[in-house]
Parts: C-alpha cells; structure tokens; sequence
C-alpha cells in the first residue's frame, strides 16, 4: 500500500473520531444545565423527570423518521428480539439514573449530587471486571481507595448531621450505577441501531417508568405557571434531545469508558452553573473532596486494565 493510500485510510478513521469527540463536548455542555433546570422546577423530582423524557419523544420521533429516510435499507435499522430486550433495559435504568438523580439534586447541593451521580466510571470498571473478566491492576485499587477517601472527604460534614444530604449522596450512588449500566447497553446497542432510534425506544420505556412513579409517588403533574412549562420544556430540548441525543450518537465512536470518563466534566460545569445561578458556593473541603474523587476516578480507568 503507498503512502497516498495510507494517509487517506487515517483521514477517514481519524474524521468519525473527531466527529464524536465533538458531539461529546456539545453533550457536556448541555446536559451540564440539568441540575439546575431540576432545581428550578415547579414540580417534584419525578414528575420533572418524567417530563423531561416525554415532551422530548415527538423531537425524537421526527429525527428518527429522518434517519429511517437516510438509510432505508440499512439492516443496521431493524430491531431484532435481542435488541428490544436490550431498548427496554436501557430505558428501565435510565429511568433508575434519572429519578435517583433528580432526588438527589433535591436533597443535596447540585455540586454534591453531580459530584457522586458521575462516579460511573467505577461501576463501568467493575462491570467490565465482573461480566467481560477484566482485571485490576494495583493502581486501579489503589485509585479507588483514593476516590473513597475523596467520598468521605466530600461528605464529612454530612455524615454527623445525616438527614436529607446523607440520603441525597446514596441516592447519587444508585444514580451513577444505572448510568453506568446504561452507557453499557447503549453503547452496545449503537454497534446496530442509529441514535435516533436507541433514543426514541429507550425514551418510551424511561417515560412509562417515570409515569408509573409519579403516579406511585402521589406527585402532580400540572406546573402552577407558564414559567414551569418553560422549565421543563428546557428540560427536554437541551438536557435530553441534544444533550442525551448527541451522547448517544457519540457512543458510536467513542467506548462507553471513555465516555464515562469525559462526563467527569459533567460536576464541574455543574458546580459553577450552581454556583453562578443558585449562589451554591463550594466550601474548601467540598472542593477538595471532589477533587480527588476526579482524579482518582481518571487515574482508575487509566490504570485499570
């Protein structure tokens, strides 16, 4: 093969990379504002969730006829047994991340809930130990006592008072492990299927799980004011048809790891829009806890093996 051919070869693997690379960072920023739309929601958590997936679905329904006509023959686009298993999984645990997050937003600062709620690349880690048989390596143990050190660190005034914060932070730990299953599935699901249509399957069955939970829960569904409805349409736009839409599109490209642990940037974006918009400012310690949680988590999944 001549040098032409060669160069040409890495052009057109380099270029989807970049591609997704890009589409990653414009889904940080995006979804870096959902803590804060949460916040400034007229209604309880769930509910808001619930919202945010539905009130997408006719965007994502209109971008998945799109992407039907683009690639009409395309097996890529059928949807065997084993993928709608794998669509409705998908939806059940983001449902699981979502609501856990949105409680914990609730419950505990936006640093603090963002903090905890992106420690998926831990669960992603130990999955891949548990089901693919990876190994650990000594950094990475290492690197994981670290990040619970960082952990207790974060919460060391918390953990005394107990309460809301205490039940905020497990409920960011139950968010980071559905979200780590779920970057898992989708990112095996887009081997197949377009994003689009991973994102209008998974969003049906997270809509229908969030609908059962707010009617379990007994919370309301109608906002007071315009201003709610505004919220929560901001909610669907950005945090979930672009923000989640372009993450998924990512995931085509880019191993759900790294993805894991490029959305560590999520808690930072998120403190200082916290800090910026609500006047949540970081203590010392909070900000030095968080710190080494970051590091431990990236020194954990380059040292994992």
């Amino acid at each position: 093969m001549d040098d032409a051919s060669t160069v040409g070869i890495s052009q057109q693997v380099r270029a989807p990379a970049r591609l997704a690379l890009a589409q990653l960072a414009l889904a940080i920023l995006t979804i870096a504002l959902t803590p804060i739309l949460f916040r400034l929601s007229e209604l309880d958590p769930t509910a808001t969730a619930f919202y945010r997936t539905a009130l997408a679905l006719p965007l994502i329904a209109l971008w998945a006829s799109v992407e039907r006509r683009l690639a009409p023959r395309s097996g890529g686009f059928r949807i065997v047994q084993v993928d709608g298993l794998l669509l409705a999984a998908a939806g059940l645990v983001f449902a699981g991340n979502i609501v856990n997050y949105a409680w914990a937003v609730h419950l505990t600062s936006v640093a603090n809930a963002s903090l905890i709620s992106n420690s998926s690349p831990i669960f992603v880690s130990l999955g891949s130990f548990l089901f693919l048989r990876d190994r650990f390596s000594r950094g990475f143990i290492a690197a994981m006592v670290a990040a619970l050190v960082g952990l207790l660190i974060l919460t060391g005034d918390k953990l005394a008072l107990g309460g809301d914060h205490l039940i905020g932070y497990g409920l960011g730990l139950l968010s980071a492990l559905f979200f780590a299953a779920y970057l898992v599935i989708v990112g095996r699901l887009r081997r197949r299927l377009g994003p689009a249509t991973v994102m209008l399957w998974t969003g049906i069955f997270t809509a229908l799980a969030l609908l059962a939970a707010t009617l379990v829960m007994s919370e309301s569904l109608m906002p007071a004011a315009s201003r709610g409805w505004a919220v929560l349409i901001a909610l669907a736009v950005l945090s979930y048809t672009l923000g989640q839409g372009l993450l998924t599109a990512a995931l085509a490209g880019l191993s759900a790891t790294f993805s894991a642990v490029a959305l560590l940037c999520l808690p930072v974006s998120a403190a200082l829009l916290g800090w910026a918009l609500l006047g949540e400012a970081l203590s010392l310690h909070q900000a030095f806890g968080g710190i080494i949680i970051l590091a431990s988590i990236l020194a954990a999944r380059l040292t994992s093996r």
